[in-house]
C-alpha cells in the first residue's frame, strides 16, 4: 500500500461516494444513515368533502329507505308525537310485517283474530 494524503483518502472515502478501493476488496456497500427528506409540500386548499352533518343525514336517510311502512310511522309517531302516522297504516302492511319477522303461522293468526275482533276484512284498510 502506498501512502496518500490524509485529504485525499477523506474526501475520497467520505465525500466523493466512498472508498472504491476498500469497497470492492471487501465487498462492502456505503451504508446511508438516513434518507434526504423532501422539501414540505406547500398548504394547498383541501377538496370539498361533505361536511360531517350531511354525510351523517345522508346515512340516515338511507337507513329509512329500507325500512318497512310501520317502522316509517313508527319514526315518524315517536318525532311528532301523534298516532296519526299509525292510523294510515293498512292491516295489510301489519300482516306482511308479521309474516316477514315472525312467521306465516303468526301472520295467519293475526288476520283471523283482527277478523273475529272487529268484523274486519283483513284486505280492506281498516
Amino acid at each position: 500500500m502506498s501512502s496518500q494524503n490524509p485529504v485525499s483518502n477523506f474526501l475520497r472515502g467520505g465525500l466523493l461516494g466512498g472508498r472504491d478501493d476498500q469497497s470492492k476488496e471487501l465487498g462492502v456497500q456505503p451504508v446511508v444513515d438516513s434518507l434526504p427528506t423532501p422539501p414540505p409540500s406547500p398548504q394547498s386548499q383541501p377538496l370539498p368533502f361533505p361536511s360531517a352533518g350531511q354525510t351523517i343525514l345522508e346515512s340516515v336517510l338511507a337507513e329509512i329507505d329500507r325500512l318497512s311502512s310501520i317502522e316509517r310511522a313508527i319514526i315518524v309517531t315517536k318525532l311528532l308525537n301523534s298516532d296519526e302516522p299509525l292510523r294510515r297504516v293498512g292491516v295489510e302492511d301489519w300482516v306482511r310485517l308479521i309474516e316477514e319477522r315472525v312467521g306465516r303461522a303468526y301472520a295467519e293468526a293475526f288476520s283471523r283474530w283482527l277478523r273475529a275482533r272487529c268484523n274486519c276484512d283483513v284486505g280492506g284498510n281498516q
